[in-house]
């Protein structure tokens, strides 16, 4: 079965503030980026598009996203009777959905454009950046995959013990973060004018629990978390990373219903399983 990888699509706001910028909604900001269509040459020289968009029920916005690149060709000629070399331009592109409900979009997994999910978060970036909305309304767009926290929550969860753990987080823009931990950092962030922040706590032994149910929140932003762990009582300590695995979801895109709802379904289905504690066991 196919399947899609998840990002966290942001409209952050800019260090320096300008009075005279559009306050269009962070959401509706990346959704009229996605709309614009944009073209744009990422490092390595090559050119991404962003095409064939279209807006669904709800707000959703379906997209295409390829490349262009030039393959060499074997062909022969009957009248010359000779082989010769050519060169051919292809397209190859995966379609996606995104969720402003959310700001997450659903990437469909296709070989030799969408294998890595933190390769395409920086291309789409870049992509949404060129058509200029973010700047008129002084904001940056930034894309980051959705880890998968299963491993790294059942490391914490099996460990003797946990000494120290740090996450980042950046101000205030998509919506459902930990109102008690994540939502004060982030307004205080907002407030002070920074970009990004990043918190360490150390102890002894950590509360498993709680940094469980914290990853789960953090997983769901995009966001990066690391933790010093002992696995067993007489081994020695290590760090272990949150972003390694992006989160997939399978799909069904085939016969019963348009891709684009297919895709939809699945990306907040995957979101929805890495909110809700009790999804997760």
């Amino acid at each position: 079965m196919a399947s899609v990888f998840l990002l966290r699509c942001k409209a952050e706001p800019r260090s320096q503030g300008d009075a005279f910028a559009d306050t269009d909604e962070p959401a509706q900001i990346v959704a009229r980026s996605f709309l614009a269509r944009p073209t744009a040459r990422v490092p390595r020289g090559a050119v991404w598009h962003i095409g064939n968009t279209s807006e669904m029920k709800g707000g959703a916005v379906f997209f295409a996203l390829g490349r262009e690149v030039i393959v060499k060709a074997h062909e022969f000629d009957n009248r010359l009777r000779e082989f010769r070399e050519i060169e051919q331009s292809q397209a190859p592109f995966t379609v996606g959905v995104y969720d402003p409900e959310t700001q997450v979009a659903g990437i469909l997994v296709r070989p030799n454009v969408s294998m890595n999910a933190k390769e395409v978060a920086a291309k789409i970036a870049i992509l949404l950046e060129e058509p200029g909305i973010a700047r008129r309304n002084n904001r940056q767009i930034v894309v980051d995959f959705i880890p998968d926290p299963t491993g790294f929550i059942a490391a914490l969860e099996t460990a003797h013990r946990i000494t120290r753990f740090e996450f980042e987080f950046t101000p205030p823009n998509p919506p459902g973060d930990n109102k008690y931990i994540r939502q004060p950092l982030k307004n205080f962030a907002e407030r002070a004018g920074a970009e990004e922040g990043k918190v360490s706590v150390r102890g002894y032994a950590l509360n498993k629990n709680e940094l469980a149910d914290l990853t789960r929140d953090i997983a769901a932003a995009g966001d990066n978390a690391t933790a010093t762990i002992q696995s067993k009582e007489k081994g020695s300590l290590e760090r272990r990373s949150l972003n390694i695995n992006p989160l997939r979801e399978p799909v069904d895109a085939g016969f019963h219903e348009a891709t684009g709802d297919a895709i939809l379904r699945a990306t907040q289905d995957g979101f929805k399983s890495l909110k809700n504690k009790d999804e997760n066991g």
